[in-house]
């Protein structure tokens, strides 16, 4: 199934260091929507950076690219302002293990 990867950037640049209580409510249910992913076998990683410029990933499988978009759009912390995506194709070069 193909690849894609999605960068999440904050809203605003001191987000991260400064939620308010509903960004961090929003940040909590994203956290949930992103272990269902992974519980369902569809996610491989995410993370995110801890200094400036903030910036978390996600690397996931969906059947297009339209589903990928589709899988950024319904996180809740994207539905709710707290984080922008974007996403794009993505292929796996080297990895661990292989």
């Amino acid at each position: 199934m193909p690849q894609f990867i999605c960068f999440l950037e904050p809203s605003r640049p001191d987000l991260p260091e400064n939620p308010s209580a509903s960004e961090t409510s929003a940040i909590d249910a994203h956290f949930a929507y992103y272990q269902k992913l992974l519980d369902k076998g569809s996610l491989h990683l995410a993370g995110r950076t801890h200094e400036p410029p903030y910036v978390g990933i996600m690397i996931y499988e969906a059947p297009t690219k339209e589903d990928a978009i589709s899988i950024a759009a319904q996180d809740p912390a994207i539905t709710k302002g707290v984080l922008k995506a974007r996403v794009q194709v993505f292929q796996t070069a080297l990895k661990q293990g292989d």
